[in-house]
């Protein structure tokens, strides 16, 4: 039986990959144009999975946009004025992407909120109004919002684009040393400092929310979007485990009791972060969510030092205030906490004098004999009525005073005299 010349694509390929690549908005006209005029001089291979491979060499599309178009999974790429390059990861609330903004030409992060969160009215109203504070955010500590927006039911927020990881994949490699947590921790305590100073509380502070920049930079991600779950007044306790699961291990007493919460909320997670990081163990461990959240409201987390027994006496102090039951009993503000932190890592001036490295000498000859300064007599011109009474006071001191004393008394006798003529 005589077969086609034409090898078949592998099951679930597109025949051509050009259409799909068009639906899916990921070029400009221009570039579309570009790449089919190249496929039809023969410039570019037709098979869709060979013009797959040879676009993700060449940049023009990514690794995950072309597994995407390859399943014939176009929809969805393009988000607003945003293209999708790359999934990031997932989160509680939604999916994170990298992307790119068509017309300003710089890659960001974009976070697509969970549809079961989006779609409450209530929930919507009060991201909107958070979004507008999270704007203003403006920190080296803390990860930018550059915009907001809801399409066709999507919605979504666009960061900064930083590379790094959090600070729980950082923890994948091992606990992290306890001078480097505290240098993190108080970059957090910074960028946790001016979001509260515009009354922002972030309410889920947690290692995966904590982004470790190639430069050791720590920022705090997702700023705002703590309130899309306290927001949902219809959320059960096991609703709330489903969605965010991982967030009670980190949680305050006062946020676990259904309370209302301030920044010192945010300070008491961060003690919990600093806890785990530090010793890859919760300090609420438990066998199930509700268990380790009844610990942390009626407990004491295990302490640290029966783990990390060499932790210095200062750590342990800032973080047990950190981790105070009570709101009252911690730091009262974050730039508290994080002067406290610097302090521990901030380095001390010694002064000490540094042992000579040149071999000891002969002994020093003792200093010259200084000689006695030279007097110099100088005499002073008297008048010439003046002069026998100089002369004679240097040569017999006490006869020149008994004459300067007759010559006052006779000066005082002659003055008394002509004083009775005169009378």
């Amino acid at each position: 039986m005589a077969t086609s010349g034409k090898s078949r694509p592998s099951e679930g390929v597109p025949l051509d990959l050009l259409p799909v690549i068009r639906s899916a908005g990921v070029m400009t006209d221009r570039q579309f144009a570009e790449l089919k005029a190249k496929v039809l001089k023969g410039e570019y291979p037709s098979d869709a999975a060979a013009l797959a491979d040879r676009l993700i060499k060449e940049g023009i599309l990514t690794g995950y946009q072309a597994r995407r178009l390859l399943k014939e999974k176009s929809q969805g790429l393009v988000v607003g004025r945003y293209v999708i390059l790359d999934r990031l990861g997932s989160g509680s609330m939604g999916r994170v992407y990298k992307a790119h903004h068509l017309m300003m030409d710089r890659s960001v992060a974009l976070k697509i909120i969970a549809p079961e969160i989006a779609s409450n009215e209530r929930v919507l109203a009060r991201f909107q109004r958070e979004m507008k504070m999270v704007g203003r955010l403006d920190h080296p500590n803390v990860v930018r919002a550059f915009d907001a927006d809801q399409v066709h039911n999507i919605l979504y927020i666009v960061m900064e684009y930083v590379p790094g990881q959090s600070l729980s994949q950082r923890l994948r490699a091992g606990p992290i040393p306890p001078a480097d947590m505290m240098h993190y921790a108080a970059q957090a305590a910074l960028g946790l400092a001016h979001a509260h100073g515009q009354g922002i509380v972030h309410r889920d502070v947690k290692p995966s929310n904590l982004l470790l920049t190639e430069d050791r930079q720590v920022k705090v991600l997702d700023l705002g979007l703590g309130v899309l779950m306290e927001a949902d007044s219809q959320a059960t306790f096991a609703t709330a485990d489903g969605i965010a699961v991982g967030t009670v291990d980190y949680m305050s007493p006062e946020q676990a009791c259904g309370r209302d919460v301030d920044g010192r909320s945010d300070l008491f997670s961060l003690g919990c972060s600093m806890y785990h990081l530090m010793t890859g163990r919760l300090p609420y461990p438990g066998d199930s969510p509700l268990e380790r959240l009844s610990k942390r409201i009626g407990g004491r987390p295990a302490p640290i030092t029966e783990i990390r027994s060499d932790l210095p006496p200062g750590y342990v102090q800032v973080l047990d205030k950190l981790l105070a039951h009570k709101p009252q009993d911690r730091f009262q503000t974050a730039a508290e906490a994080a002067e406290a932190l610097q302090s521990l890592t901030r380095p001390r001036v010694r002064t000490f004098s540094r042992p000579s490295s040149k071999e000891p000498g002969p002994p020093a000859s003792p200093p010259a004999a200084v000689a006695p300064p030279v007097m110099v007599m100088v005499r002073p011109v008297y008048p010439a009525w003046f002069k026998p009474v100089a002369a004679l006071a240097e040569e017999n001191p006490s006869a020149a005073l008994l004459v300067t004393l007759a010559l006052a008394v006779a000066l005082f006798a002659s003055g008394f005299g002509l004083a009775s003529l005169i009378r």
